[in-house]
């Protein structure tokens, strides 16, 4: 394959662009991360006709300068297919999403042991959180101070 040329990238004030045939590629600096030894990018590619094509690496992918316009030479060369690209990414969100709900349920796993020793089912702390909610602060507070051992207000 003949070496096509190269993606010239314009500083547009806080993203780099670059054009290919019906591509348009943008470079923006991360700047999520707290220390950074080197800067690093993500891509955010746009189809001009066919808006579906349009992806980005934001939460993915981050690359240095120079990988970031290597990216962008490789997808306009078709040396990285974009679909196959998206299909990597979703995959990425399912294993994020997975991961998200085991530590919730573990979580909620515990939470389930305390009420049982309690001798409470969740459905009755709701209960209680409604009623408790009712009461506003000052039976907040009412109740706080009986905890305690003040007593109840005088005068009740």
């Amino acid at each position: 394959m003949a070496k096509q040329r190269e993606i010239k990238f314009r500083d547009r004030g806080y993203v780099l662009e670059g054009q290919r045939g019906n591509l348009t590629f943008a470079l923006y600096n991360d700047n999520s991360k707290e220390a950074l030894e080197e800067q690093t990018y993500y891509v955010v590619v746009r189809h001009k006709e066919i808006e579906s094509l349009g992806f980005t690496t934001a939460g993915y992918r981050h690359f240095t300068l120079a990988a970031a316009k290597e990216f962008c030479q490789k997808i306009a060369a078709r040396e990285i297919d974009p679909e196959a690209l998206l299909v990597e990414f979703a995959a990425e969100d399912m294993a994020k999403e997975q991961a998200a709900i085991r530590e919730v349920t573990e979580r909620a796993k515990q939470f389930q042991k305390r009420l049982d020793a309690k001798g409470l089912k969740y459905t009755d702390l709701l209960e209680l959180e409604v009623l408790a909610h009712s009461l506003g602060d000052m039976g907040h507070h009412i109740l706080l101070g009986y905890e305690r051992g003040e007593g109840w207000p005088s005068g009740t």
